[in-house]
């Protein structure tokens, strides 16, 4: 088991902790969390979009300075 931190936006995390709750109930933020990873790794297509969107993200973050 590995234990890790990620820098995310406070109001981002509080959106998504919100939506687990409501989807999943409380405490399930590892869980949900875990499920992604394996479906990132599974699936292509999730890959190539999650490409698209840390591209987006990067020429926003450009953008800004």
């Amino acid at each position: 088991m590995v234990k890790t931190t990620i820098d995310i936006e406070d109001e981002r995390w509080k959106d998504f902790s919100i939506k687990v709750i409501q989807d999943f109930g409380g405490r399930k933020k590892n869980d949900v969390i875990e499920a992604l990873i394996e479906e990132f790794l599974k699936d292509p297509e999730l890959s190539e979009a999650l490409d698209k969107w840390m591209k987006e993200q990067e020429k926003r973050r450009r953008t800004k300075q």
